[in-house]
């Protein structure tokens, strides 16, 4: 008895200093979530993006907020576990951002030690120097909670864009931020955002009217559309402010592009499951290997799968990494309370749940992160083989990138042929 109650104090010492709160706020853990008003605010375009280890690299807006000198440098990210990602005005996931989305996002402090940056010298002839291991000054925020291409930030908002003006055959387009219900000018959003944009346009632009694809023949001054852009800020030289991708011309077309996403974000979390974060485990005295949960669902989950989430449902859970990828084990479990707290941390939706398990896994720890899926009737588990091979780690991981050849210039050089 004495060595079951000393395993399990070490076990609980673990279990709080695994989901232990950060000493800086604006740290953002793995196993906690945020503070909310501690987070960092950056724009910008999408140029790497690694979907199984949510990890990518941002090329941050030319807003002023960094020295001309260290423009462009890669802004590397890590997604948090219960991180929330939005396109088209819906939730999605992480490998639906195509690559050159314009997105805007919060950010904050990975772990200490953790991608600490130590910025180029400061003089002229240093910053210009060509160095492949640079980065951005500020990519020691690299944790993202929340990430939103440019339809979704806006309309969010209740905001969009009033068409002003064209340039000559419509190469362009002058937009002004307005309020959706009424069209009046957005000023002073001390988001560091500009209010008035001109924005490239060519035959590229996917432009959407209903449930149609429209033409550039189709823009008229006046209209109030979303839209997403992308060579955000690469061309000042023409000034203009990037490069329009997509625009959405009525109220019709940006509902169908919410629903579409929203449809498509469902139908994969519920084949992949959807993301949690323990906060508590409880044993039951005198019943072996039983025990309860409680898990927070995270905010960027859709209503209707927190919705389906009820008393006496199933769910299967598997234990997983902070990038969402699994070991191949998962327990099942019941649903036995749903709970609402207010005033929920930052990334938290203010849903918990308590189910009980005949059988506690390893992984389920407080502060562990899950992967929950809602269990069919009358389907016992689930066929390993259905999840992708490259979301599971064992028996080994496919996803490891291997190093290629040395860049020309860095080769040593061949031995020279003797002389005849």
């Amino acid at each position: 008895m004495r060595v079951l109650s000393f395993l399990a104090a070490i076990s609980s010492l673990i279990a709080s200093a695994y989901a232990a709160e950060p000493a800086d706020p604006r740290i953002a853990l793995d196993s906690a979530f945020p503070d909310a008003k501690s987070g960092k605010p950056f724009a910008g375009e999408l140029i790497l993006v690694e979907h199984v280890t949510r990890r990518g690299i941002l090329r941050l807006d030319r807003d002023g907020t960094i020295n001309k000198y260290f423009w462009d440098l890669p802004h590397h990210f890590q997604m948090l576990p219960y991180a929330a990602i939005n396109l088209h005005g819906a939730p999605a996931s992480f490998e639906d951002l195509p690559i050159g989305t314009h997105l805007h996002g919060v950010f904050y402090l990975g772990p200490e030690g953790d991608f600490q940056i130590k910025p180029p010298d400061t003089g002229y002839d240093a910053s210009k120097m060509a160095n492949p291991d640079l980065r951005s000054i500020v990519t020691q925020y690299s944790r993202v909670l929340t990430l939103d291409d440019d339809f979704s930030y806006y309309q969010k908002r209740g905001e969009g864009w009033k068409i002003t003006a064209f340039g000559p055959d419509k190469s362009n387009v002058t937009v002004e931020r307005v309020a959706l219900a009424d069209g009046s000018a957005v000023k002073d959003a001390n988001d560091g955002n500009k209010s008035v944009q001109v924005l490239h346009l060519d035959r590229g632009t996917r432009i959407w009217k209903g449930r149609e694809i429209a033409a550039l023949e189709d823009l008229e001054v006046g209209q109030i559309v979303q839209l997403n852009f992308t060579w955000a800020m690469l061309y000042a030289s023409m000034k203009e402010d990037g490069l329009c991708r997509d625009i959405w011309i009525d109220a019709a077309s940006r509902e169908t592009a919410i629903e579409q996403q929203r449809q498509i974000y469902i139908a994969q979390q519920k084949r992949l499951g959807f993301p949690g974060i323990i906060l508590k485990t409880e044993p039951i005295p005198g019943q072996g290997a039983s025990g309860h949960i409680t898990v927070a669902l995270p905010a960027g989950i859709d209503a209707e799968l927190m919705d389906a989430i009820k008393p006496k449902t199933g769910l299967d859970l598997w234990p997983v990494e902070p990038n969402l990828r699994h070991w191949g084990s998962y327990g099942s479990g019941g649903v036995e309370e749903v709970t609402r707290i207010e005033n929920p941390p930052a990334g938290h939706s203010g849903v918990q749940i308590k189910l009980r398990f005949y059988e506690m896994l390893e992984g389920f720890r407080a502060g562990r992160t899950v992967r929950m899926m809602i269990r069919v009737p009358n389907v016992k588990g689930r066929p390993s083989e259905d999840y992708p091979r490259e979301l599971s780690l064992y028996p080994n991981d496919t996803r490891i990138f291997h190093v290629g050849p040395a860049p020309v210039a860095g080769r040593e050089k061949e031995p020279e042929e003797p002389k005849k």
